[in-house]
């Protein structure tokens, strides 16, 4: 045991991984920061997740911002503030259990462990489906308390719109079930707020219940790969904006643009219907390939599952993109003019384009703490970890026209991005579950207003 700790309850030394254990190499890191924390925490049980919280606010009585406490679910979040240096990392990851609550109803209970291509996996059998990210070893924890933008999203909104109730630890230690009924203000907050208040260890969704399909696909989608090589971005952005906005909602979209040969842009694109295929979805893809000449094109139906299966990849911090976002409503001519600016330098990965609306955007505003609800374009801009500071200048003219940010899309740590986030009003009601839930800033590590 490292000397600089008080011991661990005996409930934790089981459960407790330190430096000098053979171990400590496999759970240190996620994927975008190597850690070095002094004890990770592979918690297993609820009394377990209560434990590390009272230890670590007792060391930081005395040790304070010295000794943080990070909180792991899948380890893929892109502020890299699930590991850290000098603390201690919460790992949800054994707490992992899915349970079918009522089929018919579509009731699911989720531990924050689990991550979302086990979910799919899990629920396709059932025709049940809960709108997620689309990444498979993405953790439920992080994504169902921040915001999930996924394949489906415009069929069936946020990740945190399907959460009816959750199970969270706050900094006292105490369990509280939230939900509209019981503290229903925690509930708000922790539904686009982030793990800023404690640590949720279960969530209760409501997944969608789908019919059978004739051709053996549970929950059916098609998965078309598109690329183009386009020579007037203005023009084929505005195109497909008005193709994907004027389509179902079954539709959702999405871009990566990178600096082609002879000044062309070369756009990758991922369009996804929800459901099967149909005159109706063959119509709305065909004209996805009228949008610009095209270098080359498949379709391919499959389930939901199929697009997001685990790959359990191990977590090394060594992925090295850095990104910034901003939420649009509409893409004018110079906001174009600006991103397509934004591929001229050779450290840029490229910059992303998501289609909203449709699900996403029927709630009212203060349904959660999500605020955004007018937005119809995500614009983000992926670079090399090594150029941060430089891509932040280059991306500010486009972050000053948004409406707002997806947090858990950024890798800005800042405090000027957090106030992005959410809104004065909103960040008011926010700072003050903070004070009610959190008063002693336990949880420095996410974001936090």
């Amino acid at each position: 045991m490292a000397k600089t700790l008080p011991e661990l309850p005996s409930s934790l030394q089981q459960v407790a991984v330190f430096p000098e254990d053979s171990r400590y190499a496999e759970v240190r890191s996620n994927d975008y920061k190597v850690g070095q924390p002094k004890v990770v925490i592979l918690a297993e049980t609820e009394r377990q997740v209560i434990d590390t919280i009272n230890y670590t606010a007792k060391v930081r009585e005395s040790e304070g911002e010295k000794f943080p406490l990070s909180i792991r679910s899948g380890g893929h979040g892109l502020s890299a503030t699930s590991v850290n240096d000098s603390g201690v990392i919460l790992d949800l990851s054994r707490l992992n259990q899915i349970e079918i609550v009522d089929e018919e109803q579509g009731l699911v209970k989720i531990q924050a462990g689990a991550i979302w291509g086990e979910v799919a996996k899990e629920l396709t059998p059932h025709h049940l489906v809960i709108s997620s990210g689309d990444h498979g070893d993405t953790g439920v924890g992080g994504l169902a308390v921040s915001g999930g933008m996924g394949i489906i999203l415009r069929s069936f909104g946020l990740t945190i719109d399907k959460v009816l109730g959750a199970t969270i630890i706050t900094a006292d230690g105490k369990k509280h079930w939230v939900d509209n009924e019981h503290e229903p203000e925690l509930f708000w907050g922790i539904r686009g707020g982030g793990g800023q208040f404690g640590v949720v260890i279960d969530f209760l969704f409501q997944a969608d219940k789908l019919p059978s399909d004739s051709e053996g696909f549970a929950v059916p989608i098609i998965v078309q790969n598109i690329r183009y090589s386009v020579t007037d971005l203005p023009a084929f952005l505005q195109e497909w904006h008005q193709w994907f906005d004027q389509a179902t909602s079954r539709l959702s979209s999405i871009l990566l643009l990178n600096r082609g040969a002879e000044g062309a842009i070369v756009i990758q694109g991922k369009n996804f219907w929800y459901g099967v295929e149909s005159s109706e979805a063959k119509a709305v893809l065909t004209k996805a390939s009228e949008l610009a000449p095209v270098i080359e094109e498949h379709s391919t139906p499959m389930d939901y599952s199929d697009f997001v299966k685990p790959e359990n990849a191990p977590l090394e911090g060594k992925n090295t993109a850095y990104g910034k976002n901003t939420l649009v409503k509409e893409l004018p001519l110079d906001i174009v003019e600006k991103i397509e600016q934004l591929l001229d330098y050779p450290f840029v990965y490229g910059v992303e384009l998501r289609s909203l609306g449709g699900a996403a955007n029927e709630q009212v505003s203060d349904f959660n703490a999500w605020p955004t609800r007018e937005a119809e374009i995500l614009i983000a801009y992926w670079v090399n970890n090594q150029h941060a500071d430089e891509s932040n200048e280059f991306f500010q003219p486009i972050l000053d026209y948004g409406q707002g940010i997806y947090g858990s899309y950024s890798s800005d740590k800042s405090m000027e991005e957090t106030n992005r986030v959410w809104p004065p009003d909103v960040a008011e009601k926010l700072r003050a579950l903070n004070q009610k839930y959190d008063p002693h800033n336990v949880f420095t590590q996410n974001r936090k207003v």
